[in-house]
């Protein structure tokens, strides 16, 4: 596998530039390369305003792109360029330090009218270096990023999108295959059915251990350690065993159209009458189709199929749009939906698919049982 080093040109630890260039390193790691990041604002000032690349640290961090398999730039705009942090740094490599190397450039910017920051003054730098090929990158504006205190970033499905597709091409790159120039176009494909088992998808039912679910979980770790910036058993897929996913207790769900799998799921064991459902997920490239309604609705006909009677799920604080799909689905919330999402932590979500079976409690009342229904609280109906 590659080493890449990634470059951060923002002279802030806490900017969405910092966060944007981690959820990159996020995808490179998870394809198995080993990411090293240089941050020029930590290097000695004195040495770096004066290019004394004798000094340790900076030789040091000269070594680490020499050695480097690809670069990842990323910027944020100041004064209608690149950061001057960032040039700072360059200046201090050798001419054609970039060469034969494929570099990736990421710039954030206020506006949109900066888009033009990343093919006019950061791409022909980059190419002055000997970068070959500089890969199609990507601009995103403010707007399409937010930033939590904690370092967790939401991205606009309209910027993720790309972004996940100009990786995927500097992927491409690192491994010798070619890429094309510019991100795949978003077409509008058709909405699929939100009918369980119409023939427009085909519908799988796998275990833990088929390779198809790989690019799934890949994007699912990526998102959830991006967005709640945290190493946790939850955003590592780790807090249940994989055995739970085993029929007849549990399955994964894949939705595929011809050979690409664009939408997945599964359900597990929760108790005797309830299944939980987990890792939800539709592909990038597939959103805006009716999917993840879909998806549910397949999800619950896998847990009536193993015997199941009603479906428990959990979801995070930020992750509006899956509170969203689960009201539209019908779910019914078991927290205050008027309370700051951040406050209430895990939002529940119960539903029935067998009239009378009752709902999951969450949190469960002291010595009630947890699983018979209980009132939803003030405020929480929808």
């Amino acid at each position: 596998m590659a080493t890449v080093v990634a470059i951060s040109g923002s002279p802030s630890p806490t900017s969405t530039s910092q966060a944007l260039l981690r959820h990159v390193e996020l995808r490179l790691e998870v394809a198995g390369h080993t990411v090293v990041t240089i941050h020029p604002r930590d290097l000695p000032a004195d040495a770096l305003l004066a290019g004394d690349s004798s000094d340790p640290q900076i030789a040091a961090a000269v070594a680490a792109v020499a050695s480097a398999d690809g670069i990842v730039v990323s910027t944020p705009v100041f004064k209608a360029s690149f950061s001057g942090l960032l040039k700072t740094f360059l200046d201090l490599l050798p001419q054609f330090a970039l060469a034969g190397r494929p570099v990736l450039p990421l710039v954030t910017g206020g506006s949109p009218a900066h888009v033009l920051v990343l093919d006019y003054a950061l791409r022909p730098v980059l190419q002055s270096m000997g970068a070959a090929p500089v890969a199609a990158g990507w601009f995103v504006s403010s707007a399409q990023l937010r930033r939590y205190e904690d370092g967790g970033l939401v991205l606009d499905p309209a910027a993720a999108g790309p972004v996940a597709d100009v990786t995927d091409g500097f992927l491409a790159l690192l491994d010798g295959r070619p890429a094309p120039a510019l991100p795949a176009p978003r077409v509008d494909r058709a909405r699929v059915s939100p009918v369980a088992g119409a023939a427009d998808l085909r519908v799988l039912l796998v275990g833990p251990d088929d390779p198809r679910l790989a690019g799934l979980l890949a994007d699912l770790k990526v998102e959830y350690i991006t967005r709640y910036a945290a190493y946790t058993p939850e955003t590592t897929l780790v807090e249940v065993p994989p055995a739970d996913f085993v029929r007849p207790r549990g399955t994964f769900v894949l939705l595929a159209e011809g050979d690409e799998i664009i939408a997945g799921g599964a359900i597990r064991r929760y108790d005797p009458r309830t299944a939980e459902v987990k890792r939800v997920w539709t592909s990038l490239k597939h959103r805006r189709r009716g999917l993840a309604v879909r998806l549910m609705a397949q999800l619950e006909k896998a847990a009536a199929d193993l015997g199941y009677e009603r479906v428990h799920l959990t979801t995070g604080p930020r992750q509006p749009e899956a509170k969203e799909l689960y009201l539209a689905a019908d779910y019914l919330p078991r927290f205050d939906l008027d309370a700051e999402p951040e406050s209430v932590g895990a939002h529940a979500f119960g539903k029935e698919l067998v009239p009378g079976a009752g709902l999951v409690a969450w949190p469960p009342v002291p010595g009630t049982d947890p699983h018979a229904a209980q009132p939803v609280p003030v405020g929480a109906a929808r």
